[in-house]
């Protein structure tokens, strides 16, 4: 039986729905006593419901689901961008995270910078980072640009600098979040190949998607979320064929 990769274990998480304007621990716990006080605790929003799933290798998952299901928030669950509120996450290997384009760039540092201390966050050793920073400059094709503020750049070219950072990776556990096309159509071809490439080294992928068709065509399996919870699991066309009829 192949490894086991990724479990989830009956996961929820949630989000705090109102904020004080507060700014120190005093203040904020005065501000939460006022607020039982008056009737008002804090209102929390469940993103994820109580998900139990495991993902062993070999798996191609694609999640499918409305906007607003969880979807994106099981992802970076399972990334460690956020932890759950109860259950467990657990993940057997290198796990590396394609999601929304540009997340953790800091607009203040120059490509090159960003370039290093996103590699350090995903986990590349110091060594092998310096070695493939060429290669990924290389690969996003924004020329001087690399040396410039990232302040400075259009979204395309943060596009290409962080879908350029990821295909760098070595990764046993590939976590992609609706990203399928970066830049001009020549640019897309390119990163279509380079993508292809990177889902081929990865020993099991979880892919969040609209495209229907990507998870029929290319997936073992399909995952359905429905307002936080996993509602179908199991065969892609009859994932997809479900979701695309409770859809209508």
């Amino acid at each position: 039986m192949p490894a086991t990769k990724v479990i989830l274990d009956d996961v929820m998480v949630r989000f705090r729905m109102s904020y004080d304007r507060t700014t120190t621990i005093g203040a904020k716990a005065r501000e939460l006593g006022r607020r039982f006080l008056k009737g008002k605790p804090p209102q929390y929003f469940e993103a994820v419901k109580g998900v139990s799933l495991e993902v062993r290798e070999g798996d191609i998952v694609g999640v499918i689901g409305p906007n607003g299901s969880g979807k994106s928030t099981l992802l970076r669950t399972i990334g460690g961008i956020y932890h759950p509120d109860r259950g467990r996450v657990e993940t057997f290997g290198k796990v590396s995270t394609l999601l929304s384009l540009g997340t953790g760039f800091d607009n203040r540092l120059s490509g090159i910078d960003n370039i290093r201390l996103n590699g350090l966050i995903l986990g590349l050793p110091k060594r092998e980072l310096e070695r493939k920073i060429p290669m990924i400059a290389e690969f996003a094709e924004i020329g001087d640009h690399m040396r410039v503020p990232m302040k400075y750049y259009s979204s395309g070219m943060i596009s290409r600098v962080s879908f350029s950072i990821v295909l760098a990776m070595q990764p046993d556990i590939l976590l992609i979040d609706e990203v399928f096309s970066v830049g001009d159509l020549q640019f897309q071809r390119k990163s279509a190949r380079a993508l292809h490439e990177l889902l081929g080294r990865a020993a099991c992928q979880v892919i969040v998607t609209h495209n229907l068709g990507f998870v029929t065509k290319h997936c073992n399996r399909a995952v359905y979320i429905r307002s936080g919870r996993v509602v179908d699991d199991g065969d892609p066309a009859s994932v997809v064929s479900r979701y695309a009829r409770e859809s209508r």
